[in-house]
């Protein structure tokens, strides 16, 4: 029995340490990718070799804390190009669903649909049920999802996507080195504006 216990403690640990390992961190390469963006629009990452990159992973498009913190790109979508950004947004949800979002949410930058979740696994974005019910708790989640119900009322969107995914955020070098890699501790923690802002 004894032996039993060691042998699932070594497991968890591993399967743990291997989880954690997936996980990217400032100095890493950027994994690469070429997909095809909601407008119908081929996105390679390295084409925007000599330009900086603010990747941003949420959880699908009908997700109210998804849509206050899209609200809050497009405000600040000048301000963030001014500092040399090229944003790009990834969701869970199909490029139908987003197309149906863009009917009615301009949006002026590339919006990526990966419900095959082939980008969520190269840089590493995990689902929580832990940390998405711990949200819950969370003062700042609790008035973005509010703020976020406003955003999506009345819009028709089916949730295509995980509740329980967390986001991420990468800010990428000119020579697509990893600057930054913000894991969130809730579903709506992500990389604080004022990081690029006030750069």
């Amino acid at each position: 029995m004894a032996i039993l216990h060691r042998f699932l403690f070594f497991v968890t640990i591993s399967f743990f340490s291997l989880g954690m390992a997936q996980q990217l961190k400032k100095g890493n390469n950027a994994p690469t990718f070429t997909v095809v963006d909601a407008k119908g629009e081929t996105i390679q990452l390295e084409n925007y070799r000599g330009k900086k990159v603010f990747l941003a992973f949420f959880r699908y498009a009908s997700c109210p804390v998804c849509n206050f913190r899209m609200n809050e790109i497009i405000q600040n979508y000048e301000a963030i190009q001014a500092k040399g950004y090229v944003f790009i947004a990834v969701f869970e949800s199909s490029n139908p669903t987003l197309q149906d979002y863009l009917k009615e949410t301009e949006v002026p930058f590339p919006i990526v649909g990966d419900p095959s979740l082939e980008l969520y696994k190269k840089y590493g974005v995990k689902r929580s049920f832990w940390r998405m019910v711990g949200s819950m708790f969370d003062k700042k989640t609790k008035h973005n999802l509010k703020e976020g119900k406003v955003l999506v009322k009345g819009k028709n969107l089916k949730r295509d996507g995980n509740m329980s995914r967390i986001p991420a955020d990468f800010l990428i070098d000119e020579s697509g080195q990893i600057v930054m890699a913000y894991y969130g501790k809730n579903i709506s923690d992500h990389l604080p504006l004022e990081t690029i802002l006030n750069q």
